[in-house]
């Protein structure tokens, strides 16, 4: 076997553990959102108090004011974007994120929350993966 080959499979190898890694940290990422919506059954209405906007190396979170029982909570969660492309023409030159939730401050958003626990929540809403 040559040099070249050598090289070509150690680079084909590390390519697909780089892959499967990142795979494998969507999957539990994705278990793990599912895992709180089936637990957190508790719903109520959110108001958002602040969203500090991310960049390129971090996500955006949303601060979320939620009342349950009469006691007041504050949940933090980052938000998932939405990706479509911006066309001239038919070729795409760049790419628009959005919110999933569509939020600004002071919009309301619903709040999953776990009975046992409301300091336990979740923006019900605010499904997907991509984060920056």
């Amino acid at each position: 076997m040559s040099d070249g080959m050598v090289i070509a499979i150690i680079f084909a190898v590390i390519a697909l553990m780089g892959g499967g890694l990142a795979a494998a940290i969507v999957l539990c990422i994705k278990w793990s959102r599912t895992r709180k919506e089936r637990s957190y059954t508790g719903e109520t209405m959110g108001v958002v108090e602040r969203i500090r906007p991310g960049g390129s190396d971090r996500a955006s979170y949303a601060y979320v004011r939620y009342c349950v029982d009469g006691v007041e909570y504050t949940l933090r969660e980052s938000l998932k974007l939405n990706s479509t492309l911006i066309k001239l023409g038919p070729i795409p030159i760049g790419q628009r994120k959005t919110y999933v939730l569509g939020c600004s401050v002071g919009s309301t958003v619903r709040v999953s929350y776990l009975p046992s626990d409301p300091s336990r929540a979740i923006l019900t809403d605010n499904r997907g993966i991509m984060n920056v």
